[in-house]
């Protein structure tokens, strides 16, 4: 037992600080693209505004429970191995401080309101949609994704990302192949997703993006991002939805504004619509295929 109160200690010094060192770890999985994260329990590179204020508000909490547990692991850790019984003959007698309890009343109350105010502030930025957006509405299915472009189609005629014609190396298995369509969007324009399920419950997830959303038979929900460089960022369902639930992968590409308009003519003319220049807007009513999948689930 009495080796218990070092080995406390020295853990305690190790992982405080390794919890605050600050400087930028290369992860593993990303060296190649030269991705770094704050430090070793972070998230990859954000991309976009509501991805950055996700990130900086983990670090920052993260950081502030490594500060804690330093203030708290390591006097106890030196406490219990300092004031041991083979090195204390009388125990003190004091029961309590109450300057001590009413530090530490006070001080966990304003971390916590500072917390919840960030908090809030964050969840107003995510929650808020942006205008002149570019609308596309996301449709959940056991087991795919349909992506379409209300902005951009006409009564009856719908624009809609296209069917992928070839295996997706990255999620591919040697002998699985695996599909994954994609949602291609402007750099530097806010994107509004209008999110669905015809089916059951589905997730809209690309962490790089900071996008996780529910879809939801009957109900539509909504999300915005915008990607602030051009990329191709991997997503995937993240709610349980069937067997083949792992295979529900698709892509974000997010291209420069000239490309975007130019996979939009592509569209427009694939779905018999005379190609033209359609600005985005907040609010849409939603297009044919969704709104018969809200009515239907309902």
């Amino acid at each position: 037992m009495r080796f218990i109160a070092p080995l406390a200690l020295l853990a305690s010094l190790f992982f405080s600080t390794a919890a605050l060192a600050e400087v930028s770890i290369t992860i593993p999985y990303a060296a190649e693209l030269g991705e770094k994260v704050m430090h070793w329990g972070g998230f990859p590179t954000p991309v976009g505004p509501v991805a950055e204020k996700i990130t900086w508000l983990y670090n920052l909490i993260f950081i502030i429970i490594a500060v804690i547990f330093i203030v708290v692991a390591v006097p106890m850790g030196y406490i219990m191995w300092r004031y041991r019984s083979e090195n204390v003959a009388k125990p003190a007698t004091f029961s309590h401080s109450l300057r001590l309890e009413l530090l530490w009343t006070i001080i966990p109350a304003l971390i916590c309101v500072f917390i919840a105010y960030e908090s809030a502030r964050a969840m107003f930025k995510i929650r808020t949609m942006p205008e002149n957006a570019v609308n596309v509405e996301v449709v959940a299915y056991q087991f795919g994704w349909n992506f379409y472009y209300p902005d951009y189609s006409e009564a009856g005629k719908h624009v809609a990302a296209p069917e992928p014609t070839a295996d997706n190396p990255e999620v591919s298995l040697p002998g699985a192949p695996r599909l994954a369509k994609t949602m291609v969007v402007p750099v530097g324009k806010p994107v509004v997703l209008h999110i669905t399920a015809q089916d059951v419950i589905h997730a809209y997830y690309v962490p790089k993006l900071g996008i996780k959303m529910d879809a939801i038979p009957g109900r539509i929900n909504y999300a915005w991002f915008k990607a602030d460089k051009p990329g191709n960022f991997l997503g995937q369902c993240t709610e349980l939805c069937g067997s083949a639930h792992g295979e529900m992968f698709f892509r974000v590409e997010a291209v420069e504004p000239e490309a975007f308009k130019a996979f939009i003519a592509a569209q427009q003319l694939e779905a018999g619509i005379t190609p033209a220049a359609v600005s985005g807007t907040t609010a849409v009513t939603p297009s044919a295929p969704v709104a018969a999948v809200v009515s239907a689930a309902i």
